[in-house]
């Protein structure tokens, strides 16, 4: 049997009428709009007025519509309409519709009040309710200040709030009532007329939580702002008695206010990694669908979400949690500069089930994720490793035993000792490069180096492209086997003049490689200063005294 899908252009006199009573479900961000996207709605609408020269007297003869673009309803035969895009438009209108109420006569502010209240009837026994109806922390100031008539003339700057949604609330019907006010009163006449005959809505509607779900995926496809973890969030929360639902949303909320809408996206793929222990399908329904048929809601929030979102706070925001362990600081700051996430799983579970030897295991992973990175492993190839070590330490296998899948293996060994041995700076791509460099340095260093400079470059000792007459060419008969070495390059914080890159040795020295009062940001670039000369010798010196830190630490002998 097909699912019942409809999608119509509707005019907002259409949306805003008995034929939908809308709430906002947990699924659901918060109201979010700044004055900024409130004041784009309103200039377009302004303009589309100017455009066609609207009047209250040839009103009726504009064909042309005015699309505000869509919203997705989960909706069966009533009113009853959970909204599950759109939220943030539906709640702008609410606002604009209630501020043009209360600033004009009654003739016209009776009518605008239908658009914002839905009357009751004394012979059906039924009260009057607000067409929308937002998250329950939102929706008693929602009525408050700004559905029930004549209270948006009194909302001002100092009108307290509890949320983040209810400020932005506040200060888009403070916005809209001074905008209003600066306009001439026939524009602001006609402008309810404009909105409620001449401005559509496309209302795509659907009965049910699986027809949403591929609604869903083609919304975010096409760049939406909805998350798989907006849709599952409904389906945990609905898995939970309902006297229980607000204390569970909040906890839910909470995670994603410390986290961020990303981080939080995030953290829920980790987490799906972590109890599925296989690479993630496509279909992001049947991922879920299986996990919470073995997890009902108040486990996975109470004993999957909330723990895993504090360890993989500590793994992101390290400095803050570990200011007291400069080593483990030095090795997340590397960590979290692969060039992919994988290894944020194996971290999160380790770190809940062992926890013990953390500075050893966290150098082991880096271990195991840099190399990965300069032999550029594929994303299966990552999944499938990381999955069986997620399966081996599940069993019980320490990650520090023969039998570790962490451990790097032999011929992973010696390619990337053939990598390194190479001419590194064409051969590895530049974040590769850097960050090889970044993990020299690092070993340099007893203290805890700070990576997060805006521009980290990596730069050529003898230059790519030497003059003729240079005195580099004395040196190196043939630089085009020396160039490109890993001992022959250097980090910087900056850009530097191209020009300057050719000078001689001990001028570069002093007008590229150092800054300003004569010092570096990186040990690995200090070693070059300390230098009297550059020549092959020299350079092939410290290629080998590089090589062999890295042996060292990654355990490449």
């Amino acid at each position: 049997m097909k699912t019942k899908l409809t999608a119509q252009e509707t005019p907002l006199h259409k949306v805003f009428s008995d034929d939908y009573l809308f709430t906002i479900p947990s699924v659901q961000r918060p109201y979010s709009w700044s004055t900024d996207e409130a004041g784009e709605l309103l200039d377009d609408i302004l303009e589309f007025i100017r455009h066609y020269d609207i009047a209250e007297n040839n009103i009726n003869n504009v064909d042309e519509p005015y699309f505000l673009g869509s919203v997705v309803l989960v909706k069966n035969d009533g009113p009853k309409s959970e909204v599950l895009d759109g939220q943030q438009r539906l709640t702008t209108l609410t606002i604009l519709f209630s501020v043009l109420r209360d600033i004009l006569s009654d003739d016209y502010a009776d009518d605008i009040e239908q658009m914002v209240v839905q009357k009751g009837s004394k012979i059906l026994g039924t009260k009057d309710t607000y067409r929308l109806h937002l998250r329950n922390r939102d929706d008693e100031f929602l009525k408050k200040y700004i559905q029930k008539k004549g209270m948006t003339h009194k909302i001002a700057k100092n009108t307290p709030f509890k949320t983040d949604s209810q400020k932005a609330i506040r200060d888009n019907a403070i916005y809209y009532m001074e905008r209003l006010n600066d306009l001439d009163e026939s524009t602001v006449k006609i402008l309810p007329l404009v909105l409620a005959t001449l401005c559509f809505i496309v209302v795509v509607s659907t009965p049910n939580f699986d027809s949403a779900f591929r609604i869903f995926t083609v919304l975010n496809d096409r760049g939406l702002d909805l998350l798989p973890s907006d849709i599952f969030k409904a389906r945990v929360i609905g898995t939970i008695p309902e006297d229980e639902h607000d204390l569970y949303t909040n906890k839910w909320e909470e995670v994603e206010v410390t986290l961020g809408r990303d981080r939080f996206n995030k953290l829920f793929d980790h987490i799906r990694m972590i109890i599925q222990k296989r690479k993630g399908s496509a279909n992001y329904k049947d991922e879920y669908e299986e996990i919470f048929s073995n997890v009902n809601g108040k486990h996975f929030i109470d004993d999957l979400l909330i723990p895993y979102s504090e360890i993989y706070l500590k793994l992101v925001d390290y400095r803050s949690f570990y200011s007291r362990q400069p080593k483990i600081i030095k090795v997340l700051s590397l960590l979290n500069r692969i060039d992919n996430n994988d290894w944020i799983p194996v971290a999160m579970y380790y770190m809940r089930e062992f926890n013990e030897k953390l500075e050893e295991f966290l150098d082991l992973l880096e271990q195991f994720a840099g190399v990965s990175m300069v032999l550029r492993k594929n994303f299966n190839w990552r999944m499938s490793k990381y999955s069986q070590i997620l399966r081996q330490m599940e069993k019980g296998i320490e990650v520090f035993s023969k039998e570790s899948l962490l451990k790097v293996s032999e011929d992973d060994k010696k390619a990337v000792l053939e990598k390194l041995n190479g001419d590194v700076y064409i051969d590895l791509k530049d974040t590769v490069r850097r960050y090889v460099l970044l993990r020299l340095d690092s070993l340099l260093t007893n203290g805890q180096p700070f990576y997060d400079h805006s521009v980290i470059t990596v730069e050529h000792v003898l230059p790519q492209t030497p003059k003729e007459d240079s005195d580099w060419l004395v040196n190196f008969k043939k630089p085009s086997e020396y160039v490109h070495k890993l001992g022959n390059l250097v980090l910087l914080t900056r850009a530097k003049n191209s020009q300057a890159r050719n000078y001689d040795f001990s001028k570069k020295k002093k007008s590229y490689f150092q800054s300003k009062n004569g010092i570096t940001t990186f040990a690995l670039t200090t070693q070059v200063l300390q230098e009297d000369e550059w020549t092959p010798k020299v350079l092939e010196d410290r290629q080998k005294k590089l090589i062999d830190l890295l042996k060292s630490k990654w355990s490449l002998k």
